[in-house]
């Protein structure tokens, strides 16, 4: 169900008065505040907040607070189903692993509201949308949640640290910006090489406010007191820096990377039907499919892709099966590879030929998915799977022999 607020009041009156209310009403779901492209995300579990997210940082803020507060956590992340949660899901996961005690984990939900809120303090017009649910209510960390009290206290604080920051003359720039030192002339002849330098790594355009502070172990305000001279003579510009990837992302890249690309396998068939078939049952296999249709043109497409094994139709315009499929084991490069005919003319004569001209095997249209599966794992998987597979078929084949004689 969706409820929509008008949105009167805005800034820390706002919050304050929204925050209030859906502790009272014992509320469960998620509160959305938008301000234009931007989008933060409020998850509560009967009044109590459970994380506060979103903005245009999110990732670089687990990262700040897991640095802060939990240096080194690390979970196994290969079977992690990712919600929109993340955050929340991967402190459970950490709590679970015993990578995270709850002391910490309350710590990083804190940290996080913190931030959400000095980003909406100063906010106007705020849209506000409701959402009552219960599907972020599952496996709930009690001692992790922020009451009421626990919520007005970190947004007063926050809304504190924000009039500091709006009194140093800051209010136009937003921490999530990443300050940039310009190198003049006027900085060579006043700063040793060693102190530019230490400046310039500091103020690179890619370390945001918040990331300054969080490197030298500083408040906000405290941390960001440096730049004001340097903004009084134009010596500082902001940047937008993009997000880094989530820890979900990073892993799943990392994965990517590290696991071998998918065999490649080509389908000769003049017939576009016949080739979306092939594709279509080799996708769900695993595969990456190669489609050629013009087998005259499509050498110059298979040496260029190299397939690990190929589907060939034996009748073909301007060509056929035969032919081809001997072109290509005079061919140093396709020497080696399987190469499986497919043709609706499935008889012996066809079969022998077929072996003669170099032919791996056969397969009669249509073939079966099953039969194309299994021809393609008969050639491309390793030997030593086939024979752990044979022995496993064996010992299946016994093991039933042996309940037919004792039965």
């Amino acid at each position: 169900m969706r409820v929509y607020m008008s949105a009167k009041t805005i800034g820390y009156k706002m919050l304050s008065h929204t925050l209030a209310t859906l502790s009272q009403k014992q509320a469960t779901g998620k509160l959305i505040l938008e301000q234009g492209e931007q989008q933060w995300q409020f998850y509560f579990f009967r009044g109590s907040l459970v994380y506060a997210t979103g903005g245009w940082h999110r990732a670089k803020r687990w990262y700040r607070a897991i640095g802060q507060h939990c240096r080194n956590f690390q979970v196994d992340l290969r079977d992690f189903d990712a919600g929109e949660l993340w955050e929340y899901q991967l402190i459970q996961q950490g709590i679970a692993e015993s990578e995270m005690s709850l002391e910490q984990a309350k710590a990083i939900v804190q940290s996080s509201a913190c931030e959400v809120f000095f980003s909406l303090i100063g906010q106007s017009g705020l849209r506000r949308e409701w959402h009552s649910s219960k599907k972020y209510a599952s496996k709930i960390i009690p001692s992790a949640l922020l009451s009421l009290t626990e919520v007005e206290e970190i947004l007063s604080s926050t809304e504190q640290l924000w009039q500091k920051w709006k009194a140093m003359g800051l209010w136009l720039v937003e921490p999530e910006q990443a300050p940039l030192l310009k190198v003049s002339s006027d900085l060579q002849n006043r700063y040793s090489a060693d102190s530019l330098l230490a400046l310039t790594n500091v103020f690179n355009g890619e370390n945001t406010l918040w990331d300054i502070a969080f490197k030298k172990r500083q408040c906000l305000t405290v941390a960001s007191r440096a730049l004001l001279h340097y903004m009084e003579q134009g010596a500082v510009s902001f940047r937008t820096v993009p997000d880094l990837p989530s820890p979900i992302e990073q892993w799943r890249l990392a994965a990517a990377i590290a696991q071998p690309a998918r065999p490649l396998i080509a389908c000769i068939d003049d017939s576009p039907t016949v080739c979306e078939y092939l594709e279509q049952i080799l996708l769900q296999g695993g595969y990456r499919v190669l489609k050629i249709q013009d087998p005259m043109q499509g050498v110059a497409s298979l040496a260029k892709h190299k397939p690990a094994l190929i589907f060939m139709d034996v009748l073909m315009p301007r060509t056929n099966g035969f032919t081809l499929c001997n072109f290509l084991r005079k061919t140093p490069a396709f020497r080696e590879t399987p190469i499986v005919f497919l043709t609706g003319q499935n008889s012996i004569v066809d079969r022998t030929r077929a072996r003669f001209t170099g032919a791996s095997d056969f397969l009669s249209k249509p073939p079966k998915p099953e039969k194309v599966l299994q021809i393609v794992e008969k050639y491309l998987k390793p030997k030593s799977d086939r024979s752990s597979t044979a022995i496993r078929d064996n010992d299946l084949v016994n093991s039933r022999r042996l309940a037919a004689v004792n039965s």
